[in-house]
């Protein structure tokens, strides 16, 4: 293992890595498959192995950037814009780390599914548990993804087609988009949602370069009070427990990493700590911290939860938030398929009924994915505040999952895997997570 942590500057070094973990599992008979999901590398099993790293940092950049990014200006504002970039920086660090710690805990066991390994550190009743609390995140995550679709998508078609306003039902749309996620959800592997991955972030796009264009145009101006608003933002101390949660839950993207490291191609297996380098450190802070930055600039104090609902009447914003609302249809394949393998970890872990029901539905996946987004979006038609409480939830459940969950599978590790560094890594992430949850529970409202 010390081989392969080297092995991030090193390929060489990372596969000698991978050589020596492979004699060490042998040694102590793991040579045989011991759970659903366990790489049979020897026997050409496994996940299809067709990923590269472009497909990799793709998937893994659109599992985390949706319209959690709306947010983010309200964040910088209550908590003031610099101590705010240095908390995101901090997280985003956090995240890399516990990322990495993912990636080694499923290699270490050659498990690529994450109920597998928690079935194997943590026993039944504890892989029960944690599936549970994270089925439930990536449930409520689908379901606002499916309200946003719901509230955003008619009205973008209507101004796009120049229809009469209430003229789409909601339903309708939201059924289009639906059939079509589908179709996308009916993919093998995750290095084949590269391309829907791909257009929820250019569907980002014009939002990300239209409010950095008026921020910067408010910069240019020689009254300066747009460098004033982010000198004086009406900061405080209590919006560094606000901050905290929208931050850590903007950065989640740990649900699908092992799947997608697993799809990678032996010859790109190097280049998984690196993909994640540049999304985590990279991709994410920066783009989070040009759009926080550009709404406090432009509204300072006064920058709303949502800050779309400050353009008023501007109409390339309003059409920056119709595309949004397809990032978000773009991005439901990314939650369907960890939730769907989620079900069917619970499923297989209860009684013989629930294991049947969980072949059934493997035998049928489309029957299964179609189940998933009816209830979804079931859900999101008759909750009309979701926002308060999927902060709740996915700042506390999501995070202990994020960033606890990684950081107890390396405490887990046998000592022989256990370095100072490494366990410094996995107490320092579960106290992290640990106070962002904390921070969620006490500021929810």
């Amino acid at each position: 293992e010390e081989s392969s942590v080297r092995g991030l500057s090193s390929g060489g070094s990372f596969f000698e890595g991978c050589r020596a973990m492979a004699r060490r599992a042998q040694s102590d008979g793991l040579e045989q498959p011991l759970l659903e999901g366990e790489w049979r590398l020897a026997a050409g099993g496994g996940p299809k192995r067709e990923g590269t790293p472009v497909s990799a940092a793709v998937n893994l950049a659109a599992t985390a950037m949706g319209t959690g990014v709306l947010t983010l200006p309200f964040a910088f504002a209550r908590c003031g814009p610099m101590r705010c970039l240095l908390l995101l920086i901090f997280l985003a660090a956090t995240t890399d780390v516990t990322l990495c710690l993912m990636i080694g805990a499923g290699r270490r066991l050659r498990l690529c599914s994450l109920g597998a390994i928690l079935t194997r550190l943590f026993g039944a009743g504890g892989s029960l548990a944690f599936t549970v609390v994270m089925g439930g995140v990536l449930f409520l995550a689908l379901t606002a993804m499916q309200r946003v679709v719901l509230d955003l998508l008619p009205m973008f078609v209507e101004e796009l087609l120049g229809l009469p306003a209430d003229s789409l039902r909601p339903s309708l749309v939201s059924l289009v988009v639906n059939v079509g996620v589908f179709f996308a959800c009916m993919s093998k592997s995750y290095h084949s949602l590269r391309f829907t991955s791909g257009a929820a972030l250019a569907c980002l796009l014009p939002f990300v370069l239209a409010i950095v264009a008026r921020a910067g145009t408010a910069l240019l101006e020689t009254d300066g009070e747009a460098p004033a608003r982010l000198v004086a933002s009406g900061a405080s101390a209590d919006g560094l427990f606000v901050a905290a949660p929208l931050l850590a839950s903007s950065l989640c993207c740990h649900f699908s990493v092992l799947d997608i490291d697993a799809e990678l191609q032996p010859r790109y297996r190097g280049h998984m700590f690196g993909v994640i380098h540049v999304v985590s450190l990279l991709v994410l802070p920066l783009t989070y911290g040009l759009v926080a930055l550009a709404g406090v600039a432009l509204f300072g104090a006064g920058t709303a939860e949502n800050i779309l609902t400050s353009f008023h009447g501007d109409a390339v914003m309003q059409l920056a938030r119709g595309v949004l609302s397809l990032t978000n249809a773009l991005r439901m394949p990314l939650i369907v398929m960890p939730l769907l393998s989620m079900s069917l970890d619970v499923l297989r872990s209860g009684a013989g009924g629930g294991k049947t029901v969980a072949s059934a539905m493997e035998a049928r996946p489309w029957v299964s994915v179609a189940l998933l987004l009816a209830l979804s979006l079931g859900t999101a038609s008759r909750m009309m505040v979701l926002t308060r409480v999927m902060g709740l939830l996915g700042g506390t459940g999501g995070v202990l999952g994020c960033f606890c969950l990684p950081g107890i599978m390396q405490l887990c590790a046998p000592a022989s895997e256990r370095t100072k560094a490494k366990t410094a890594a996995a107490v320092g992430a579960i106290f992290v997570g640990a106070l962002v949850s904390t921070a969620t529970a006490l500021t929810w409202s």
